[in-house]
């Protein structure tokens, strides 16, 4: 398949859920399965979202352009109480974005539409919309084993009060109302931050350490350093990743990724562990399937890092099929108090996702 036909393919794709799409979860497109860990972790080419630092790594490749698109929402059975193929949405996710990678240099967009407060009625649901916008700029440099990394990130985010979707119709109302909808710049929401991240780099093993906001303003508020926002959002992650290929350059059959992120240490809401792994079956150097499986689980306290409580912990599969330039992803993630039989208001989430990488 030549890639003019995969770009049309993955247009077409976009126009369908309005999305085109890096998550705005500050990691790479392809983590999702791995519960979003890889702060040190070089997994795909906009790993660096995760850890600016990780562009160190690139430095010598030459300009490469990623797109992608994601669309996600909740597994319930209710919603399908209209027919086998058409389903309520409960609280749908589109994510787009694009990255244009040079060397160390790295520029891109991410755009996420979600709604929310559904509200259901005899023939139709109503919800409040939400639409987020990223842009943002990433540097880094790199001596022997240690890269160094800046981030730059304007965010604005828009609102539309009222969303409705007809039963009869819910593809062609979510994609007009979505996209065509007028929504209104919500200015208390936007900001500009700077962030910086480290990276160790030791053959089979790499640490990172992230902190996205050293510096932050907004629309109501001019730009400050905030030493309390840097411990607030820093992140510290470890990785490990077998060799690709062995000692004569042959491609290894199987590939296996790890990593464990600690993010937002200093935070008492926002603090959380972020497990991952991966198993690659290499049958091409751009030919590859990847089943990846993660768990994730918010820390109240900090004392209860390397403790593991079921009842507030999230647990991720996915199957992530490389076709040359262009990726597939399906995954699904679920509260993992199902595990012990403790209530719990979250439910299972469906992802699919596509990618372009030139």
């Amino acid at each position: 398949m030549s890639k003019k036909v995969m770009l049309v393919l993955l247009v077409s794709i976009l126009c369908m859920t309005n999305a085109f799409s890096l998550p705005l979860d500050l990691a790479s497109g392809s983590a999702w399965g791995m519960a979003d860990a890889g702060l040190s972790l070089d997994y795909e080419s906009d790993s660096f979202l995760a850890n600016p630092a990780l562009l160190g790594l690139e430095k010598d490749k030459d300009t490469s352009f990623l797109a992608s698109a994601r669309f996600q929402d909740a597994l319930d059975a209710s919603n399908f109480t209209l027919s086998p193929f058409a389903a309520r949405l409960e609280e749908p996710v589109a994510d787009w974005a694009i990255s244009f990678i040079s060397g160390s240099l790295a520029f891109s967009i991410q755009n996420r539409n979600t709604l929310e407060n559904r509200q259901l009625f005899s023939n139709a649901s109503e919800y409040v919309g939400k639409r987020t916008t990223l842009f943002q700029f990433d540097w880094a440099t790199s001596r022997s084993v240690f890269s160094f990394g800046v981030t730059a990130r304007a965010s604005a985010v828009s609102e539309r009060s009222l969303v409705k979707i007809q039963d009869d119709r819910i593809l062609l109302d979510y994609f007009v109302e979505t996209t065509v909808g007028r929504y209104e710049a919500v200015d208390d929401l936007s900001s500009v931050t700077f962030g910086v991240g480290i990276l160790l780099d030791y053959r089979w093993f790499k640490m990172g350490v992230v902190s996205d906001q050293l510096a932050y303003g907004s629309a109501e508020q001019s730009l400050v350093v905030s030493m309390d926002s840097l411990l607030k959002t820093l992140d510290w992650g470890f990785s490990f990743s077998s060799p690709t290929y062995d000692d004569a350059n042959q491609l290894h059959l199987l590939k296996f990724q790890g990593a464990l992120d600690f993010v937002n240490l200093g935070s008492d809401t926002d603090r959380e562990l972020k497990l991952g792994i991966s198993a690659k079956l290499q049958l091409l150097p751009t030919w590859s399937v990847s089943l990846q499986l993660g768990y994730r689980e918010y820390k109240p306290e900090s004392t209860d890092l390397l403790k593991f409580s079921l009842a507030r912990g999230r647990q991720t599969l996915a199957l992530n099929a490389q076709l040359d330039t262009f990726q597939v992803t399906l995954a699904c993630g679920w509260p993992t108090a199902w595990y012990s039989k403790t209530a719990t208001s979250q439910q299972a989430v469906l992802l699919v996702g596509v990618a372009l990488i030139l």
